[in-house]
């Protein structure tokens, strides 16, 4: 199509469109099917948006946990830290540290409950990395994996002798209903590595750890994880050097995919180097997933709103042949005329999205700043008490896109059938 085809049919398929119409029922159906469009391509903006701001939420809530990189070997449960080259990782430029960390599955048992939780045995240096990160991580009690024993009484002495403590997540916490100032130990059972039977209790290695505090971080590893020493993980489960992972924290996260090729390359193809995302790949590979299926369905009665079109224009068709038989005359081919009523199509969706569009955005900033929905309704203890709202340009081009083609399809489709009935006709 030239260009002065194009400024021609698009100039009167304007025309025709807000041209007075014999039959008020035309405009109606017209202003319906573009309000249509325009909820339909609201409600894409709003729903994309506010999935995009849980996504960040999440995401910011598990960065603030995860190291930046989590190194584990490709082939067995744990490693020999010294045939590891973690003095040249921390080194590398962009590396703030290198954290040694033992860690598997333990059955826990506190005041006749019993709990499967996983066990992190890491330094203290690697604490104070989560708690920069996350200021309030720590709700109760406190993150020292040792104390004095001299205050504790003979029969804790007995039990106890290196007075290591445990920092527990808070949902695994309120499950055992964990009490700091009780003198009640955590009895934590283990596998021994040389027993293949697991039926009597002496297959078990027995320790104890002392309730020191109580950690929420808001997601799932809240009700996972006990923090200890690295030593006294190590000796619950007969460690001498092993290690099963080694987590590096970086001075600048935003360099993590520059790194990451160049600590892969460190180590070598027995270890695997997993990022942020990586480490909670299916978690985010789920909420992409539910994203998709989510615009797919709103696509989709966007596709139903869209193709009332087909029957504004099939009326505006009927409505305006004295006038298409008068452009023929003038010299309209039908190409000239099928392209009118394609763009007077094109252009009640493109109205009614441009519009939906906006008023998207408008609603998203109004929640944004005034948090119109609450979720609970204000008083349900989440991270936030209102739907978080992020808006991304690609959403913005994907419903337009999507707009277009939709009402692109559903314009063509009843003009088609003019041309065939103009051929019925003159044949």
């Amino acid at each position: 199509m030239s260009t002065r085809k194009f400024r021609t049919a698009l100039f009167i398929a304007w025309r025709h469109l807000f041209s007075k119409k014999k039959h008020s029922l035309v405009n109606i159906i017209a202003i319906i099917s573009a309000l249509g469009v325009m909820a339909g391509a609201a409600a894409l903006i709003i729903v994309l948006s506010a999935y995009n701001g849980l996504e960040q939420l999440v995401e910011d809530s598990f960065n603030n946990f995860n190291p930046d990189f989590k190194i584990t070997a490709k082939e067995g449960k744990s490693f020999d830290v010294s045939t590891f080259p973690i003095e040249k990782l921390q080194k590398l430029q962009g590396v703030k540290a290198a954290e040694q960390v033992v860690s598997d599955m333990v059955l826990i048992e506190y005041a006749d409950k019993q709990y499967l939780i996983n066990l992190k045995g890491v330094e203290e240096t690697y604490v104070e990395h989560l708690v920069e990160r996350k200021k309030d991580l720590l709700i109760d009690g406190s993150f020292a994996f040792s104390a004095d024993t001299t205050q504790w009484s003979e029969e804790q002495s007995v039990l106890w002798e290196s007075g290591d403590y445990g920092v527990m997540g808070s949902r695994a916490a309120g499950t055992l209903r964990l009490n700091l100032n009780s003198p009640e130990l955590i009895k934590l059972y283990y596998p021994q590595r040389k027993h293949k039977a697991l039926a009597r209790e002496r297959d078990l290695l027995k320790r104890y750890l002392v309730p020191g505090g109580v950690f929420e971080s808001q997601t799932e590893y809240d009700d996972k994880f006990l923090f200890c020493s690295i030593d006294f993980a190590r000796s619950l489960m007969s460690y001498d050097q092993e290690v099963t992972s080694v987590e590096v924290f970086l001075h600048d996260p935003k360099q993590a995919d520059k790194l990451q090729k160049q600590v892969q390359e460190m180590v070598g193809e027995k270890f695997e180097v997993k990022n942020r995302y990586e480490q909670e790949d299916l978690l985010f590979k789920t909420m992409k997933t539910e994203k998709i299926v989510i615009f797919v369905i709103l696509a989709f009665i966007l596709l139903i709103a869209i193709f009332n079109i087909i029957g504004t224009l099939a009326m505006m068709i009927i409505e305006k042949r004295d006038d298409t038989i008068e452009l023929n005359y003038l010299g309209a081919d039908k190409s000239l005329i099928r392209r009118i009523f394609v763009l007077e199509g094109m252009i009640i969706s493109f109205c009614g999205g441009l519009v939906g569009m906006l008023l998207g955005w408008l609603i998203c900033i109004l929640q944004t700043t005034l948090h119109l929905v609450k979720i609970g309704g204000g008083n349900s203890g989440y991270i936030i008490d209102y739907y978080p709202i992020k808006m991304e340009m690609m959403d913005f081009f994907i419903v337009f896109a999507t707009i277009f083609l939709i009402s692109l399809l559903a314009s063509l489709l009843p003009t088609i059938r003019l041309n065939l009935k103009s051929q019925t006709h003159e044949s």
